[in-house]
C-alpha cells in the first residue's frame, strides 16, 4: 500500500508572535488550500494565543518577511 500524501499547494506564509516575548516566528503551510483556517480563534496551526503580524499566500513572501523581519 502507498501512504497518501496530499498535493503541494501555494505556500502560505505567516508571520507571527507568541504570547510571550516580541520576536518574530515564520511559519510557511504548503497543505492548505486558503488561509481561512489560521485565522479563526479555534486554529491549533500557530501556538496558543499567536498574534498574526502577517500572512501572504504565495513563495514570494517567505523571503519578504525574512528579510522585513529579521527572521532567520
Amino acid at each position: 500500500m502507498h501512504k497518501y500524501t496530499p498535493p503541494e499547494r501555494t505556500p502560505i506564509a505567516v508571520v507571527y508572535k507568541k504570547k510571550s516575548g516580541s520576536k518574530y516566528w515564520l511559519k510557511v503551510f504548503t497543505d492548505l488550500r486558503c488561509p481561512d483556517p489560521l485565522i479563526t480563534n479555534k486554529s491549533k496551526k500557530l501556538p496558543e494565543g499567536a498574534e498574526i503580524i502577517e500572512i501572504g499566500v504565495g513563495s514570494g513572501f517567505i523571503e519578504l518577511y525574512k528579510k522585513k523581519h529579521k527572521i532567520k
